[in-house]
């Protein structure tokens, strides 16, 4: 059984994800999903209840954190307070993704912190696009309140690569008001409005795609419509059905949902192995001609996104999922490189 380059330990299912909304202050050149200030598409209090209350019940509490994100969810404040305090009743960790927009000062930062019920961490957006809308002093206003509040806050910087100027001078503002460890780097990929940019994107190429195994995909994200993805990375451009999206929230339960996503074996594929396997078997099994001829460099998301956009590969990929001896090797393989049995577990005899 073929190690992987790098397997990930982010435990599956232990953090879901609300979308709270489309709506941002921002509409950065980069952002998948489109957010802007004109998108007002939100989820509503009911529904965010209901999810969170199905969250905290599977499986008698095994998720453990709530990431909301957007758009900005500091963009309605009475919803976040709302959908912070339902978590927190329920016993979960809640993580913020926001661009700080919000802290326009840090006392007003640390005001509007103290305003939350308790929450875990912030994840701050930070990079060439968000600066154009949020300077960095505002960013560092957000840092600064967050650990006089006593929240761990992380800096997310994407850009388009080793080779990106403007990303190294923002990482080495960053690196100024908090330590290496809190810094989360990341590669832009040209999908949502980012593919409006993609031919200014200063990409270094590869032949071959990253071997890297998927980290994202071990934590779901709830949209305000009720689709639920695998990821809250570049396939959710894709309209079509592809392994990563999972279900409809009005259509079926989170638990049912959940609970297929344990034996989604493609999904599981990506997060042992990376695009890179599953790209090695469609070329071995005659695709070529359908796989990318170069792929960015570095970017595990790149990678997966421009194999899936491809219809004969996902119809591929949908016969592949239900191809026993596949099933068996990835329930295997997490059982061996992440220690996890869920698959083995909710399957049954299916795999064994």
């Amino acid at each position: 059984m073929e190690a992987p380059q790098r397997v990930k330990d982010t435990p599956f299912l232990r953090n879901v994800g609300l979308l709270l909304t489309y709506h941002c202050q921002a509409s950065c050149a980069h952002c998948v999903i489109r957010a802007g200030p004109n998108r007002h598409e939100q989820m509503s209090l009911e529904d965010a209840r209901t999810w969170i209350h199905e969250i905290a019940s599977y499986r008698d509490g095994y998720v453990c954190v709530l990431s909301l994100t957007g758009g900005e969810p500091f963009s309605d404040l009475d919803l976040l307070r709302a959908v912070v305090e339902s978590a927190s009743e329920s016993a979960l960790c809640v993580s913020i993704t926001t661009n700080a927009s919000w802290a326009t000062s840090r006392e007003a930062a640390v005001n509007i912190l103290l305003s939350l019920p308790r929450i875990s961490s912030l994840a701050i957006s930070t990079d060439v696009h968000h600066q154009k809308f949020v300077p960095f002093q505002v960013v560092q206003n957000a840092i600064l309140a967050a650990r006089e509040c006593g929240v761990a806050a992380y800096v997310s910087i994407v850009g388009d690569g080793d080779n990106d100027l403007a990303f190294q001078r923002i990482k080495c503002d960053v690196l100024k008001v908090t330590p290496a460890e809190n810094i989360r780097e990341g590669i832009t990929f040209p999908v949502g409005r980012a593919s409006l940019i993609q031919a200014r994107l200063q990409y270094t190429f590869s032949e071959t795609p990253p071997n890297e195994a998927c980290q994202a995909a071990s934590s779901p994200c709830i949209f305000p419509d009720g689709r639920v993805y695998g990821c809250i990375g570049p396939l959710i451009d894709l309209q079509d059905q592809h392994p990563l999206l999972l279900g409809n929230l009005h259509e079926s339960s989170l638990c049912d949902v959940l609970d297929s996503a344990e034996t989604n074996a493609v999904l599981h594929a990506l997060r042992i192995w990376g695009p890179h396997k599953l790209i090695t078997m469609l070329r071995e099994a005659g695709f070529g001609a359908h796989l990318p001829a170069r792929y960015v460099e570095g970017s595990v998301c790149g990678a997966c996104f421009s194999v899936m956009s491809d219809p004969a590969v996902r119809e591929w990929l949908g016969e592949l999922e239900k191809d026993a001896a596949f099933r068996r090797r990835v329930a295997y393989a997490r059982l061996y490189y992440l220690n996890e049995t869920g698959m083995l577990e909710v399957a049954g005899q299916e795999v064994m």
